[in-house]
């Protein structure tokens, strides 16, 4: 994993570049031990990460690096090891120096010497970035409501995890007074006293494991909806060819999603999608498969779409029909 000051790294590569130590004109055999590798320097150390960049070997048998760690100095245990000349170490404690050195391994697995010690403090001293790509997915599903957020995870190795902000008003700032729970992970379900048809916002702050406090995200919104009635075909309907569903609409203007299954649990016959700005009305939908069959069960339900996302807002009880001749 990359820290935010992994650009350093970058740079350094740069000046080193024109700094390699003369190829050996003699061609290395894969029974012999690679060069030490030269050159370790520490290019960060902060927040519990440790950067680590050296030149790169120039035997064309050359497999790798491995990595020791110490934190006294003398007794150094290997950690991973990497193809590249640089080395993220991350999650570590803020205030423990850590030492290291580089080995290189070629094709032949012979390990070269170690190289020389360096060593870093990875102290806390900047906040976490600000977490990006929330989303949210107000729901309504068999009778529980909630309000799911999910986000990337940050790339700074020491994320303890995240505070969520709920509020009723656009606009909000995040602060103690409308923090609603944390998070371990990279997502959140809210529950806590949810109400139909009230819009709810919401932002998010990294804190990592010293206390410091990201930024605070864009916020986003949405609503719980209620569920659309089922008119036509009631459930356990046993009935005519017909040509239309009927539904009850919602108490707001909406998208809807009409699927019938031919399966109880999965699957999908046929489906249609519709926005509508009726509310509290019927509505009627065509319904115009290409076949169906007669006297064999179907199951169709009715869902809500907010924001046109891709997860309902709101879903309907699961109904069964039967075409009979």
């Amino acid at each position: 994993m990359f820290s935010k000051f992994s650009f350093l790294i970058i740079s350094t590569l740069l000046f080193l570049a024109g700094c390699q130590r003369e190829i050996d004109m003699v061609q290395p055999s894969s029974d012999l031990p690679p060069a030490v590798p030269v050159g370790l320097i520490v290019a960060f150390a902060d927040d519990g990460s440790v950067g680590l960049f050296w030149q790169s070997n120039s035997e064309p048998d050359l497999y790798g690096y491995n990595i020791y760690r110490s934190t006294d100095s003398l007794h150094f245990s290997a950690i991973n090891f990497t193809s590249n000349n640089y080395y993220v170490d991350d999650s570590l404690n803020y205030n423990t120096i850590y030492y290291y050195r580089v080995t290189a391994i070629n094709l032949g697995n012979k390990e070269s010497l170690p190289s020389n010690i360096v060593s870093g403090k990875p102290i806390n001293l900047y906040p976490p970035s600000q977490p990006l790509g929330l989303s949210i997915n107000a729901r309504n599903w068999e009778g529980n409501m909630s309000v799911y957020l999910s986000w990337n995870q940050n790339y700074e190795g020491d994320i303890y995890g995240f505070n969520i902000y709920r509020s009723v008003n656009p606009g909000f700032n995040s602060d103690s007074t409308n923090l609603i729970g944390f998070s371990k992970g990279i997502d959140f379900t809210d529950t806590l006293n949810l109400k139909l048809y009230t819009q709810y916002y919401y932002r998010i702050r990294a804190v990592d494991k010293g206390g410091l406090i990201s930024t605070q995200t864009p916020e986003v919104n949405d609503e719980i909806y209620g569920v659309p009635q089922i008119i036509f075909p009631q459930d356990d309907a046993q009935t005519s060819y017909f040509s239309s569903f009927v539904i009850k609409a919602i108490a707001v203007p909406a998208n809807y999603k009409i699927v019938v299954q031919d399966n109880k649990f999965f699957g999908t016959f046929w489906s249609t999608n519709f926005s509508s700005s009726v509310i509290n009305d019927t509505i009627s939908v065509s319904f115009n498969p290409d076949y169906i069959n007669t006297d064999v069960p179907y199951y169709w339900r009715v869902a809500t779409y907010s924001q046109g996302g891709s997860q309902p807002n709101s879903v309907s009880p699961l109904y069964k029909f039967i075409i009979k001749q």
